[in-house]
């Protein structure tokens, strides 16, 4: 299996069918005389910004720090979490239990403090 090619970009679900985000980096396991194995893969902006630049992965996390986000992040699922690997990656956690749903949670906090936002 192309690895790159059939996770990376890829959208992750839960096991609820609920968006997690995208492959954005994968976690190889690699051993003396072994063959190269997946171990976990990443989601996470940080993951997509040091694969584009590591100055730009810094950023982010700079960002993501100073947002209040830094903890839980990137997000790892573990090979054994993953169900399926098709058009999108399917996983046996919640989006709850992982963290990835932290953004949109930090997000809705503020947003509901706008003015006509109720």
């Amino acid at each position: 299996m192309d690895v790159v090619r059939e996770v990376l970009d890829k959208p992750v679900v839960d096991r609820n069918g609920r968006e997690m985000g995208r492959a954005d980096g994968i976690v190889l396991a690699i051993g003396d005389g072994q063959p190269p194995r997946l171990e976990a893969i990443l989601i996470g902006p940080v993951v997509l910004g040091r694969r584009l630049h590591p100055s730009i992965g810094r950023l982010v996390g700079a960002l993501e720090r100073w947002l209040g986000l830094g903890a839980n992040r990137p997000v790892r699922v573990e090979f054994g979490d993953i169900e399926m690997i098709g058009q999108k990656v399917k996983v046996r956690l919640a989006v709850g239990d992982t963290g990835a749903d932290e953004v949109e949670r930090r997000l809705r906090r503020w947003v509901i403090r706008l003015p006509g936002s109720r």
